[in-house]
């Protein structure tokens, strides 16, 4: 189709219509779901992948027209080609996986082998009365697609381990740590630095918790230097609030989103600082 052609086709469908930054550029159209889904079927494309060709052409979904003017049309693109393993599908992980893919992420691999139970109905995004007793990772993927159509899921049930994590993270652009098993974070910290990903860390324990996102060098285990020790294994049963999970969940999503935006937007990445969150007071600080 000729830009004419495409603008008339969609037409039917325009949400809004913004003009544009350019002095004589198109003016950007903002497109309903049942439109792009209909040019989608024409071109025989996914709906993702829909969304990202239309992009260049300054035709954005209406679902991301909040995101206009926070993302580049290039960091959108780079949003919808992402693929995020997501290990642990709970407290930190459920409301890390509705972010991502509401603001665009275009593939999530979810990783929980555990079950839903009235334990987990004060914080974790995906338990309900209706989920209790269900697969953590199943019911996170039909939650993000009811969602974002636009994101695949694919969900793995089976344990993680030191010998299952490399091939797991070796076609991922980025792994999230939502575990609360510390030798396991560190093994996911090894694993997604070995396939020279991103690793983005985050833990919650009563009121406080940290986030950060390590790019070359392993620092988990400065982080946590008796993890060795059986008590410190799980974090399973302790006290945790439910607004320190989600808000540690918000500083990793963004770890994630940023670096997506550093890297579609040309310039060099780089490792954040060690973020620390405490809800009691409440006070945020880093530590470089």
């Amino acid at each position: 189709m000729t830009p004419q052609e495409l603008r008339s086709f969609f037409t039917p469908y325009v949400r809004a219509v913004y003009p544009s930054r350019e002095r004589g550029g198109p003016d950007t159209l903002f497109v309903g779901e049942q439109g792009l889904a209909a040019w989608a079927g024409l071109q025989g494309l996914s709906l993702r992948d829909a969304m990202r060709e239309l992009l260049a052409v300054h035709v954005w979904p209406e679902r991301f027209r909040r995101n206009y003017g926070l993302f580049s049309v290039k960091a959108m693109r780079r949003m919808l080609e992402s693929r995020i393993l997501v290990a642990g599908c709970g407290g930190l992980g459920g409301h890390v996986a509705a972010l991502l893919a509401r603001m665009g992420v275009g593939m999530l691999r979810l990783c929980d082998c555990d079950v839903f139970d009235e334990s987990n109905l004060n914080r974790q995004y995906f338990a309900l009365h209706a989920t209790l007793g269900r697969g953590k990772a199943e019911t996170a993927a039909e939650g993000v697609r009811a969602m974002a159509s636009h994101c695949r899921c694919e969900t793995v049930v089976e344990p993680l381990s030191a010998a299952t994590l490399p091939a797991l993270t070796a076609d991922m652009d980025m792994a999230v740590d939502c575990l609360d098993s510390i030798p396991l974070k560190m093994e996911l910290e090894r694993a997604a630095l070995r396939a020279g990903i991103p690793f983005v860390h985050g833990s919650v324990l009563r009121e406080e918790g940290f986030a950060l996102l390590s790019l070359t060098e392993a620092r988990l285990p400065g982080l946590y230097p008796d993890s060795g020790r059986a008590e410190d294994e799980k974090t399973r049963g302790q006290a945790m609030s439910g607004v320190a999970a989600a808000g540690v969940a918000c500083l990793m999503a963004q770890l994630c989103v940023r670096h997506i935006r550093t890297l579609a937007d040309g310039r060099e990445p780089a490792a954040s600082p060690l973020y620390h969150v405490d809800y009691s007071v409440p006070e945020l600080e880093s530590f470089f």
